[in-house]
């Protein structure tokens, strides 16, 4: 172990050869050079052979050579395979830990160790391992002597959903700890699979009622009963005006500070391949996320180029005193999506920005994003709806 580091053995499953090929193979060859002894593992299911995502796994583990499995999305790319080693070495120097991740949710629902998440950067800096109630499953650690003992759960109930949610709180019922730390990585997600999501958390909380409620990253599991199903029905059907309501007093002030001329209520991460749709290929847009603790550690010399169905798209990260820099003169000419911005963050940017079509978005679970240089007529037709409106505002282009 040199350095603080130790040797990993990187494991996936992947159904998607092009997307494994596009973000996980091409990290691992770019960064190979920092990790001779990593090894990778990809375990192919696109003939639907494993049923579940804990078979894959387990069966892929079977075939490592080193002490320290890592288990990852095969979209996801990996910013540094030395800060990876370094993880694995941090785990290695602490026997308390069982399971270890690049990301996890706290009891009260902060996020700790900071990932991009399509778009946004998520989570707050965790240097140090930091303990965590549950850690999403992009990419997590566990030690070999502890899956040897603990497999990964194998059925069909946590078949693609949960499986580390509740594998942490296997060991958090051992006695062992459940933390994230910080380990650079681009989840280039292009769907949203919430497909039995719903029972695999039944399957969780039925498994370790004692450990209920736990914080996922999709939210609260366990805990009091719910409201009966009617009632919690139609609160469901309403819950966006709630949020419309909440959110459009701080899309007025966030306008008039961006000297934008409109807002929008809307979560970029979930549109953007629909924009992305209605913009000329070339120039590809610059995706730049605010990074207010300069904590996201890529060491490439330039943005990372990744393709979203089929259309490039480039991303950086800025601390705030670099922003506006950036923004003016992107490395590709194109238009601009700025994000992980707070009310002051765009008080202070909007007089350095460029006089171009500027665009300001809010939706409170990840801050205001600011779009430059794309016309109203480009825009996604969902942010003309009244849902997307803050109340006393016009649709956009109108």
């Amino acid at each position: 172990m040199a350095d603080g580091r130790t040797p990993v053995s990187i494991i996936t499953v992947f159904n998607d050869p092009e997307v494994r090929r596009a973000c996980l193979d091409r990290s691992i060859d770019e960064h190979q050079a920092q990790a001779p002894e990593t090894e990778y593992i990809p375990v192919d299911n696109t003939g639907g052979r494993f049923t579940s995502a804990g078979a894959a796994l387990n069966h892929g583990a079977a075939q490592a050579r080193h002490e320290y499995l890592v288990f990852v999305h095969q979209d996801v790319y990996l910013h540094s395979l030395a800060a990876l080693e370094s993880a694995a070495g941090k785990l290695a120097r602490d026997p308390q830990i069982g399971l270890l991740a690049a990301t996890g949710r706290t009891p009260d629902g902060r996020f700790l160790g900071t990932v991009r998440d399509r778009l946004v950067l998520v989570g707050d800096p965790a240097p140090e391992p930091a303990q965590v109630d549950c850690v999403d499953e992009l990419l997590f650690m566990i030690p070999r002597r502890v899956l040897e003992r603990e497999p990964l759960p194998e059925d069909h109930d946590l078949a693609w959903h949960a499986y580390a949610v509740e594998y942490g709180l296997r060991m958090r019922a051992q006695g062992l700890r459940v933390c994230a730390v910080d380990i650079p990585v681009t989840h280039n997600s292009l769907t949203i699979n919430l497909a039995r999501l719903e029972v695999a958390y039944e399957a969780v909380a039925a498994r370790h009622p004692d450990l209920m409620p736990v914080m996922t990253p999709q939210g609260r599991v366990g805990g009091p009963p719910q409201m009966r199903d009617r009632t919690a029905n139609i609160l469901r059907e309403h819950r966006w005006r709630y949020r419309w309501l909440r959110e459009s007093p701080a899309a007025h002030a966030g306008r008039r500070a961006a000297g934008a001329p409109s807002c929008v209520l809307a979560d970029i991460r979930l549109d953007i391949d629909d924009l992305l749709d209605r913009l000329p290929a070339e120039p590809p847009l610059l995706v730049l996320s605010l990074d207010r603790h300069d904590a996201f550690a890529d060491d490439r010399p330039g943005p990372l180029a990744l393709a979203r169905g089929g259309r490039p798209v480039l991303f950086t990260s800025r601390p705030l005193r670099d922003l506006a820099a950036t923004a003016s003169a992107p490395p590709s000419g194109g238009p601009v999506l700025i994000t992980n911005l707070g009310l002051e963050d765009v008080r202070a940017l909007g007089p350095q920005l460029p006089a171009r079509e500027r665009l300001l978005g809010l939706r409170t679970s990840i801050g205001f994003w600011m779009l430059l240089g794309v016309p109203s007529s480009a825009l996604p037709e969902a942010w003309r709806s009244p849902q997307a409106t803050p109340l006393g505002m016009r649709p956009v282009g109108r």
